[in-house]
């Protein structure tokens, strides 16, 4: 016999896990400029079964960004000072989006985020899995008892 090929429903289940994944970022607010929510997608070809691939910096949404960063890099500003535009954050008098950027990731290199500290919930991939997992593996099991019935040949004597 062999063995059934699990390529639709990987996928199936990556997108899944993809919406669930979506769909706690926007409970939680994480929407500023929607780059994480719309990098989220599923990725397959004839090497690569299927694979669920977004922005790097999805990690730091799960578990935050840590004190003492190794440096405060043009990129981490850039990104901050977009993000601030995106939140509707307007500069004081005298005062530029750069240096709010500056000051934010000062503290983030000071204290870490606000998840990193546990003072607010982060995304979770593992819960993601765990809601997702159920309909995969009812899927999976189908699938192998029918390839197994088809598969099955009975000798008579």
């Amino acid at each position: 016999m062999i063995a059934p090929n699990f390529h639709i429903e990987n996928q199936e289940f990556l997108n899944d896990l993809r919406d669930n994944l979506r769909g706690q970022l926007k409970r939680q607010g994480r929407k500023a400029t929607g780059r994480a929510i719309n990098s989220l997608r599923v990725v397959s070809n004839q090497k690569l079964n299927a694979e669920l691939r977004g922005v790097g910096y999805l990690a730091y949404l799960q578990t935050g960004v840590g004190s003492k960063p190794k440096a405060i890099g043009s990129r981490l500003i850039s990104n901050l000072m977009e993000w601030i535009s995106y939140k509707g954050i307007t500069p004081a008098p005298k005062q530029t989006i750069k240096q709010i950027a500056f000051a934010i990731a000062n503290t983030i290199s000071a204290d870490g985020t606000r998840i990193f500290q546990r003072k607010e919930k982060g995304i979770s991939i593992s819960q993601a899995i765990k809601e997702t997992k159920p309909k995969f593996l009812k899927e999976i099991g189908q699938k192998m008892i029918i390839d197994f019935k088809k598969g099955l040949k009975v000798k008579r004597k």
